[in-house]
């Protein structure tokens, strides 16, 4: 056998397996990367949406105090009704 048939022979595959492989690490790296951008999306996502729910808790728990002082209020207006009733 002559030098090129053992090149062609062996070198050729020998290099297809080679680039093979380094393409596969670079798709792996590239399918990481967007993974890692993704989650860095959904963090901040979920950052919004945290802030978002702690602001409708204060505002439902400013409803309900409203809502306990009207009730008073009311509860005294038919306290007072009735003693003008009488």
């Amino acid at each position: 056998m002559t030098t090129y048939e053992w090149i062609t022979t062996f070198l050729v595959p020998v290099t297809g397996v080679v680039s093979w492989l380094a393409g596969a690490r670079m798709r792996k790296n590239g399918a990481i990367s967007a993974m890692q951008t993704t989650i860095d999306m959904l963090v901040e996502q979920n950052a919004d949406l945290y802030k978002k729910v702690l602001e409708l808790r204060k505002e439902n728990d400013n409803l309900r105090a409203d809502a306990i002082q009207r009730d008073n209020k009311i509860s005294e207006l038919q306290r007072e009704i009735e003693n003008l009733k009488k």
